[in-house]
């Protein structure tokens, strides 16, 4: 590695490093720590006319709440049996409904038949860990409304989340040999008036089918559009809540593109985008909740806003997503398949297959590596049930794949070397002549086929391949909860061996093995290759640099990078580029330029 490959590398490292600092020095968090304040994680925020006891710790009224323009109040308005229909009932009030499949336990509760608990069962290696994984966030009172219809008209805004509603059971269990189960919550509103969601749960899948029909409702708020979503964020799962958050946004699919709801969770914000939506989602670091229509809708709304209850730097991101669709006919019969589970790309197709667009691949570029590395650690675990044995067979098979491309590039670089003490014989000679000068080195180039750049295009070339493999062991679920070996017991998160009662700026509060590990195995490569005595120092700064960067870094994806440095040291060993021929060339030609050398000197005397 020549002197600005070493230089450019640690340019981008100081920039990746310091890079965190300078945004929070530009936008400084909030300087409090968590406090006791109550926030509500309700969804859905306006509030209509008479609505009753609505607590305090609802989120922040929307300034327009959907496209749809209210007429003047009618009389039937002031009617007490038309008021009830949209007074809030008690919240102490509902009853809970339980459904057990293989994969998750489900609480529902009547009022407002939302859903206040959805336990991810461990079925799978990487569910194992926490004991308890619940995707519902934890509130104050239970006041989320999570699923819940908003029903818009002429006349009155409906909040289906604010009613009780009667359940066609309390308790539905489903075994393995069982196909679906059904519940029904219904809510009669008066004669053949009423307002029914229906869910099929299915033994084998996170995918459950949601039906929404009503009747009457045309004459009774003179319903023109339902916005049907889910609201109040999902809960954080992973003990490193950064990362967690990091990964947290809300999408929707419209036009065959997909769309993020930019926000940073600070303040209130909203989008109504109208346009054919295929889906609406929201996801955390590992896991899902999209709400997929049988037809498109006719466009979404994205809310989100602050949470009171957290002042520090890391702030929860609430988001509401729902999926507006059009009831020109006053009444609803529709079809929504709701998928709440793990963002495991199988699970997720087998729904819709757009929305692997949820999933973190990269850019355009990197997105076929991504995938390709994804498929390939997939089917290697198949037949090797250690994931870190996986991840030292994967980076010696792409050590083999790249060995042409080492290869060229130590040559490459070999050759610059064994031209260095020629090139600077050119230089002196030429040194009042730089035109002069560039015109012989370039000339130099050319007569001993050396291409100055040929260090460096082959390291490019693996650019999107080493991406790639950053993605996928930082985002994928796959490498969740999944051991090693001795103290490695998550190769999804860092291999800490111990922590400190304090946190070190850019390193953290904990002591990771594996940086060092690969510090000391990038020190043996760049000492391998560094022949300048200029350049030694780097051969030093670089390994304590990666010590501070990858101790935050998955150690799947340390063990990989500390076992690929180690297989590239050996490979430089056992190819001791040699040259004699060259070698011989360019001593005559150093000879050759110091005898001229000499020889004008002597005429100048004489």
């Amino acid at each position: 590695m020549d002197r600005k490959s070493i230089f450019a590398m640690l340019l981008v490292g100081l920039i990746l490093i310091l890079w965190k600092p300078y945004v929070d020095w530009v936008n400084p968090p909030a300087e409090e720590e968590a406090t006791e304040a109550v926030t509500s994680d309700v969804a859905h925020s306006t509030r209509p006319e008479g609505l009753a006891d609505i607590p305090e710790s609802q989120p922040p009224a929307r300034d327009q709440a959907a496209p749809v323009a209210p007429v003047p109040t009618t009389p039937e308005d002031t009617d007490t049996t038309a008021q009830a229909w949209f007074t809030a009932d008690p919240f102490d009030a509902g009853e809970d409904v339980v459904i057990e499949t293989p994969l998750y336990r489900a609480t529902f509760d009547t009022r407002g038949a939302r859903i206040t608990s959805w336990i991810i069962k461990p079925t799978e290696p990487y569910l194992h860990k926490p004991p308890v994984l619940d995707l519902v966030r934890s509130r104050d009172q239970d006041q989320n409304l999570t699923l819940t219809a908003e029903i818009r008209g002429q006349r009155r805004i409906f909040n289906t989340g604010t009613k009780l509603f009667e359940a066609s059971t309390k308790n539905l269990v489903l075994s393995e040999t069982d196909s679906s189960g059904t519940v029904e919550f219904t809510l009669f509103l008066g004669p053949n008036t009423w307002y029914r969601e229906t869910y099929v749960f299915h033994a084998d899948r996170y995918a459950v089918d949601i039906y929404l029909e009503s009747n009457g409702f045309g004459a009774l708020t003179g319903a023109m559009q339902v916005a049907f979503g889910w609201g109040g964020g999902m809960a954080h799962t992973e003990p490193d809540t950064a990362q967690d958050l990091y990964y947290t946004e809300a999408f929707y699919l419209m036009g065959g593109e997909k769309e993020t709801f930019k926000t940073k969770g600070k303040e209130v914000d909203e989008e109504i985008p109208m346009g054919n939506t295929r889906w609406v989602a929201q996801r955390s670091k590992y896991f899902l909740m999209a709400l997929v229509p049988e037809k498109p809708a006719m466009g979404a709304r994205m809310y989100t806003w602050p949470d009171e209850r957290y002042k520090g730097k890391y702030l929860p991101k609430l988001f509401e997503t729902d999926l507006l669709i059009g009831i020109p006919q006053g009444d609803l019969n529709r079809h929504i398949t709701m998928y709440f589970g793990p963002l495991e790309q199988h699970a997720i197709t087998a729904v819709d297959p757009t929305l692997e667009q949820t999933m973190s691949w990269g850019w355009p570029i990197i997105k076929p590596f991504s995938k390709i590395i994804l498929w390939t650690l997939i089917f290697l675990h198949k037949y090797i049930p250690n994931y870190g044995l996986v991840l030292i067979l994967f980076s010696i098979m792409i050590k083999l794949i790249v060995w042409p491309l080492t290869h060229k590039s130590y040559q490459s670089t070999k050759r610059m070397q064994m031209l260095q003490p020629l090139m600077k014989q050119i230089q002196a000679k030429y040194k009042s002549d730089p035109q002069k000068m560039n015109a012989e080195v370039m000339g130099l180039y050319k007569t001993y086929k050396v291409n100055p750049a040929g260090g460096c295009w082959p390291m490019l070339l693996q650019m999107p391949l080493l991406y790639g493999l950053f993605i996928v062991f930082r985002s994928t679920i796959e490498l969740r909860n999944m051991p090693f070996v001795l103290w490695i017991n998550d190769l999804s998160q860092p291999d800490v061996l111990f922590n400190l009662p304090f946190s070190i700026p850019l390193y953290g509060d904990h002591v990771a093995v594996l940086p060092f590990v690969m510090a000391l195995s990038t020190f043996l490569q760049m000492r391998s290759t560094t022949t300048d005595p200029n350049q030694k120092m780097m051969a030093y700064m670089m390994p304590g640099m990666f010590i501070f960067l990858f101790n935050q870094f998955p150690s799947g994806l340390t063990l990989y990078y500390t076992l690929f440095n180690l297989l590239s040291w050996g490979q430089q060993k056992l190819m001791k580029v040699s040259d004699p021929g060259m070698e011989k060339a360019i001593d005559d030609a150093i000879a050759d330029l110091e005898k001229h050398g000499k020889g004008k000197k002597g005429k100048k005397k004489q």
